[in-house]
């Protein structure tokens, strides 16, 4: 069975690794600039309206998890 992994991946260390949620949301909107990924532009927006590091590291941890099909989001009624 082959196994996929998220191109998120590729930017793991440098996004738990960033000192401030401005070099972490760079790192993960100059990235996703350059990917395929699906839901891209909204992901930007997301990032994009971030306040913290830790709410940074969590979306980003989400986003990975959701490749997965284990993340975890806002429940639409």
């Amino acid at each position: 069975m082959k196994h996929f992994n998220s191109t998120l991946t590729k930017i793991t260390e440098q996004v738990y690794t960033a000192t401030t949620a401005q070099e972490a949301k760079t790192i993960m909107i100059d990235y996703l600039e350059t990917t395929n990924v699906k839901d891209k532009k909204q992901m930007i927006w997301d990032v994009s309206q971030l306040n913290s590091l830790t709410r940074v590291w969590s979306y980003y941890s989400n986003a990975l998890l959701k490749f997965e099909g284990l993340g975890v989001g806002v429940k639409k009624d």
